[in-house]
């Protein structure tokens, strides 16, 4: 393989969980929904994060968080600052619980992210109502963060799959 391609190839390893996280963001902020919006739309940045950070987390810098974050904060029309804060609490969660999930079983780290996501639904509820000084109905986002658990032994097996394939392979 030529010099040229071999740059190509680190710089597409390097890049590629950031590229996802903002394709995520992008899915997210298009008006595409699910079974005719049946299905709340999976918040695949936060799966993206939560993979990468934990199986990968040199691949996924801290600054990558924080623009993947800052982009759906953009996109959204939330306050600034929120969606970073976010990622960013979830990357932390991921890489300082790694020794405890590599190696276990998928069901295992599954539970992991669902914690996390739980985590995220009421950090981000009480927030919002504090916000607006109410108390915010809870329910879209509990059903869109129950998809995103739902949905994530589905993006774990691609994203793993890309690990093996393309991050690690050299």
């Amino acid at each position: 393989m030529s010099s040229r391609a071999e740059n190509l190839a680190r710089i597409a390893r390097t890049t590629a969980p950031t590229l996802l996280g903002f394709f995520g963001v992008l899915l997210l902020a298009s008006p595409l929904r699910l079974f005719e919006g049946t299905v709340a739309t999976p918040i695949l940045p936060l799966v993206v994060v939560y993979f990468w950070s934990l199986y990968s987390p040199g691949h996924l810098p801290a600054i990558s968080v924080f623009l993947i974050g800052l982009l759906q904060d953009l996109l959204s029309g939330g306050p600034l600052g929120l969606w970073p804060a976010v990622y960013l609490a979830v990357q932390y969660i991921a890489t300082s619980q790694q020794a405890y999930f590599l190696g276990r079983e998928v069901h295992v780290v599954w539970m992991g992210f669902a914690v996390a996501a739980v985590s995220v639904s009421i950090i981000l509820w009480l927030f919002m109502s504090l916000l607006s000084a109410t108390l915010l109905p809870i329910g879209g986002l509990a059903y869109q963060m129950l998809t995103t658990i739902a949905a994530y032994p589905l993006f774990a097996i691609i994203f793993g799959n890309l690990h093996r394939r393309v991050i690690i392979e050299v």
